[in-house]
């Protein structure tokens, strides 16, 4: 499209001859200036317009609107006034007589006057145009406000709660994962969990091309520790549900058991008995010459306790973990 410039006030005199053809030209003119409030959007308050502090009445001020007459859009004044019963588009034709000549359509006027019409409009759809300073500042608060909302990187853990686990993230069951599916995920984990135990206490073994996701079913997590042995690796995996006891592992105690016994002489008794020796120092020596021991049989107490194992975890509550994945 050619770019053609009016030079109609710099010509001598400025005499420069008006006729139709100029006419069109700044019709065209005003049409292009219309165009440009498309970048804006179809229904915008280019100035003026100001609301009142009541909320019902605008003053006058020019809006950009695309009507059933211009597709393309146009610029048209509002008249200013009451904004509770809606606007339209008001249209009038302006005569002009010229050389003994009437031209009862030589003009149409046009502008948005409060009330109903043929082509009616409401305020609540118009917004204010923005300047490019502005939209660029508000561009950079959210730019701002989407980075600090950024999702978690990948392979972070998190707790679920919900019935289906959400897009691209993946339940942390252990499952074998090809490498060109989740390249971003495989990058970041690696095969740390290729051969980590599985929920049922088994060593996976991993297929090449392959990797896996934590097997956190039934776990609880502790954090990595390189000066623990037991904490030093990340899949390592280690505890019981459940334990039983072992003799080493109950506190050091004794058992009171009272027996009876008497002063015999040494040598006679037989079976399950120890004797301490006297020397002859204890007794009356009635029932025996010597007195010579104080014997004492040996008993075992009756047996209890099932050797069942006990309860080795904190009061729990059951979650999923999930990972994201993508």
């Amino acid at each position: 499209m050619n770019k053609t410039l009016g030079n109609f006030l710099t010509q001598a005199n400025r005499d420069f001859p008006l006729d139709c053809e100029t006419l069109d030209y700044l019709q065209k003119l005003a049409g292009l200036a219309a165009l440009a409030g498309n970048i804006a959007g179809d229904r915008v308050v280019l100035c003026g317009c100001e609301v009142n502090d009541e909320g019902t009445r605008r003053n006058e001020g020019y809006v950009f609107v695309r009507t059933a007459g211009n597709p393309d859009g146009e610029i048209l004044p509002w008249e200013g006034g009451s904004t509770t019963g809606g606007m339209y588009v008001r249209q009038e034709d302006m005569a002009v007589s010229a050389n003994n000549t009437d031209y009862p359509k030589a003009y149409t006027r046009r502008s948005l006057a409060p009330g109903i019409g043929e082509e009616n409009f409401r305020w609540e759809d118009f917004t204010d145009i923005r300047t490019i300073k502005e939209l660029m500042s508000e561009n950079g608060q959210l730019r701002a406000e989407i980075k600090r909302l950024q999702p978690a990187p990948l392979g972070v853990v998190q707790m679920w709660a919900g019935r289906d686990v959400p897009e691209g993230y993946l339940l942390c069951n252990g499952q074998e994962l090809r490498t060109t599916d989740y390249p971003e995920l495989s990058e970041v984990l690696g095969t740390v969990f290729n051969t980590a135990e599985s929920a049922g206490g088994v060593r996976y073994t991993t297929r090449s091309g392959y990797f896996r996701v934590p097997d956190l079913r039934g776990r609880f997590v502790v954090g990595q520790h390189d000066s623990d042995n037991d904490y030093r690796t990340c899949g390592g995996a280690g505890g019981l549900k459940a334990v039983a006891l072992k003799t080493e592992q109950i506190p050091s105690h004794c058992h009171n058991f009272k027996d009876y016994y008497y002063a015999e002489a040494s040598g006679i008794l037989s079976g399950n008995y120890d004797v301490i020796r006297t020397n002859g120092g204890v007794g009356s020596r009635s029932s025996d010459a010597d007195n010579d021991g104080l014997p004492y049989y040996r008993h075992d107490t009756d047996k209890t306790g099932d050797g069942l194992t006990h309860e080795n975890r904190p009061p729990y509550y059951v979650l999923a973990y999930i990972m994201r994945a993508r």
